[in-house]
């Protein structure tokens, strides 16, 4: 009787821990996505004052090459331009004012949806690797695009 009662409660003790830490580690990774007050892992004060001089001239050759430093390539990159870059600096200004429905607004309309965008597999990494994570669609009465033929 106690072994049953004893195995019970390590069940239950190894599903709180599993919880907490699931919990713990989606908080974490989150917490600095776009909200400006808190510093991501890689928060380098004197990059963060040259990117913020970028902004205020909007000067995006010098946000560019702090943004592809080191050879970093982010999505970012792909969508933000000369032509749009005022927008995102707006964007930008609002986020750090707390204004984060105009600043998520004007984000979306540049396409940078943080992570509510589409879930259709367009998004970073799409057309890398074997087709991992891709969405396959079936057609009633088309046998050329079910995904079992």
């Amino acid at each position: 009787m106690k072994s049953k009662k004893m195995k019970k409660t390590t069940m239950f003790g190894l599903l709180a821990v599993l919880v907490v830490g699931i919990i713990f580690s989606t908080g974490i990774a989150s917490a600095y996505r776009g909200d400006p007050s808190i510093k991501g892992p890689q928060f380098n004060e004197e990059r963060h004052e040259l990117m913020e001089t970028a902004f205020e001239n909007l000067d995006y050759v010098a946000w560019y090459e702090l943004m592809s430093e080191n050879g970093m390539h982010p999505r970012v990159l792909d969508v933000i331009n000369e032509n749009n870059f005022a927008t995102f600096a707006q964007a930008h200004e609002a986020a750090e004012s707390g204004d984060f429905v105009t600043a998520n607004t004007m984000r979306a309309e540049l396409g940078l949806n943080n992570g509510n965008g589409l879930r259709d597999g367009s998004g970073q990494g799409a057309q890398q690797g074997l087709g991992q994570g891709k969405m396959q669609t079936r057609h009633a009465g088309n046998p050329a695009n079910c995904m079992y033929n």
